[in-house]
């Protein structure tokens, strides 16, 4: 007896949940289309794929970037690192800098100071 029970309650609440689901589809715009209808959409939605891939394959992606760009770009992204700290040492495409400014603050060049290479002998 305790068995049934348990297995009477899987039993109904499947059964129920069959017929809303069917009443679920019935809300669909989809549900009424015929085999033809359905095909024609694939169709349509293929075209518009093979058309978007097309033009991402045209596209360019502009002119490439000089060496020197890239380097100047290299530059500001770590002179404006917002966990730069008083005192951290960054390295640019025009050598070595201390970072001496207030971290709170917008970075400027004069934020930053070149450390000197040491002397080396001949």
């Amino acid at each position: 007896m305790t068995f049934r029970t348990p297995v009477l309650v899987v039993v109904l609440s499947l059964l129920g949940s069959g017929v809303n689901c069917l009443e679920e589809l019935e809300g669909f715009p989809d549900s009424t289309l015929t085999a033809d209808q359905w095909q024609q959409r694939v169709l349509d939605a293929r075209r518009l794929s093979e058309e978007y891939v097309a033009k991402a394959r045209t596209r360019s992606a502009g002119p490439p970037s000089s060496d020197q760009e890239d380097a100047e770009a290299a530059d500001q992204r770590a002179m404006n690192d917002p966990s730069l700290q008083r005192g951290d040492m960054i390295v640019t495409s025009k050598g070595l800098f201390v970072f001496t400014g207030d971290d709170r603050k917008e970075r400027t060049p004069a934020d930053f100071s070149p450390v000197l290479e040491p002397h080396r002998p001949p």
